[in-house]
């Protein structure tokens, strides 16, 4: 999973040298930047809030195997924590109906992206197959043509999911869906470049 660095805001005086902490929440990291030792757990807490959208009082924050429930108060220099400490973040957000359609929305257009990913490693398989002369040569021609119209095919759906994203209006106080969204745009692009590498080698195939 891909990191997210945040600046974390206070205006407490600072006393200590800033530091980085790593939050797992889910299957997501968050790279959270302290200010300085002072910043307590408390507010910790309401930035992770601005971070998931789990309420601080819905969340559980675990740091060497224990939970920081009653240390709101506490520092985070108080507790041990420096640069690079990892802690654990449990909690389920409050979500309205809308945000719940718009995760519904995202988590299918997730599957359609892995349904065309597992389409191409089947295409890519009999491409290779045909490049180490595995097929008779009177039977290339035809085989290249069907998976021509497979790639362009899997283009045609990387395509729609593309237009469908972006149709998605995910609210930005939902910053992991818009990460997650982010970095599904990105995986599209980059299959659609791979589907174009298919087609230049069906083509070498072909014409071979």
């Amino acid at each position: 999973q891909g990191q997210k660095v945040v600046m974390a805001d206070t205006t407490t005086n600072k006393t200590h040298t800033a530091f980085a902490v790593q939050v797992s929440y889910g299957g997501t990291k968050l790279q959270v930047e302290i200010p300085d030792g002072d910043f307590t757990v408390n507010s910790l807490k309401s930035r992770l809030c601005e971070l998931t959208g789990v309420p601080p009082e819905s969340q559980k924050v675990i740091f060497k195997g224990s939970t920081l429930q009653r240390r709101g108060s506490s520092s985070l220099s108080e507790l041990g924590m420096k640069q690079g400490s990892k802690l654990i973040l449990l909690g389920r957000k409050h979500t309205d109906p809308e945000v719940e359609l718009v995760q519904k929305e995202v988590k299918e257009m997730l599957s359609l992206i892995d349904g065309v990913e597992e389409k191409m490693r089947s295409i890519l398989t009999e491409v290779e197959g045909i490049e180490k002369g595995f097929m008779q040569r009177g039977l290339v021609r035809d085989a290249c043509r069907q998976l021509h119209k497979r790639c362009l095919a899997c283009t045609e759906w990387l395509m729609q999911s593309l237009e469908k994203m972006d149709a998605i209006g995910i609210p930005s106080s939902e910053t992991l869906l818009r990460e997650k969204r982010k970095a599904s745009v990105l995986r599209v692009q980059a299959l659609m470049t791979k589907v174009d590498k298919f087609i230049e080698r069906i083509e070498s195939c072909r014409t071979a």
